[in-house]
């Protein structure tokens, strides 16, 4: 038997295409995720009301979770259109990294979500973030088959 045919063995999964399909999976989620929170935390802002009333009473928190929030959808634009390039390596790490600045002002501020009485939201937070981050992650690490 030709040892040659054995190693060249082709998988219908390739990591590339593990990849791409994680980046557009990634992008829409993170696009929807970040579009309601501007909503939610707009109407909070507005009108005192739901989990983001709080801002009624200090609006500058508003003006930097809109920023936030608006940022990250332009990043999950460009993860879905990275998504389609050839080396969507670069885009997972992307993906990855845009986690990190949120996951640490989370992680570094419980205490006061705690006196806020929003730890709920900060723990969903979190979870999103951490688990957004360990997927990219792993895409961009996972290496590609052999040729």
């Amino acid at each position: 038997m030709n040892a040659k045919l054995l190693t060249t063995c082709k998988t219908t999964s390739s990591a590339p295409t593990f990849r791409r399909w994680l980046l557009r999976l990634h992008g829409t989620i993170l696009a929807l995720v970040a579009l309601g929170s501007a909503l939610a935390t707009t109407i909070g802002w507005m009108t005192g009301a739901g989990p983001f009333g709080f801002m009624r009473q200090n609006p500058m928190v508003w003006v930097g979770l809109i920023q936030a929030y608006l940022l990250m959808t332009i990043i999950a634009v460009l993860l879905v259109l990275g998504s389609g390039q050839a080396n969507a390596r670069k885009w997972n790490v992307v993906g990855a990294l845009a986690h990190c600045a949120p996951l640490i002002a989370a992680l570094s501020s419980l205490a006061v979500f705690k006196s806020m009485g929003a730890l709920g939201i900060v723990r969903v937070a979190i979870a999103f973030h951490f688990g957004w981050l360990c997927l990219e992650t792993f895409a961009a690490l996972y290496p590609d088959p052999s040729p």
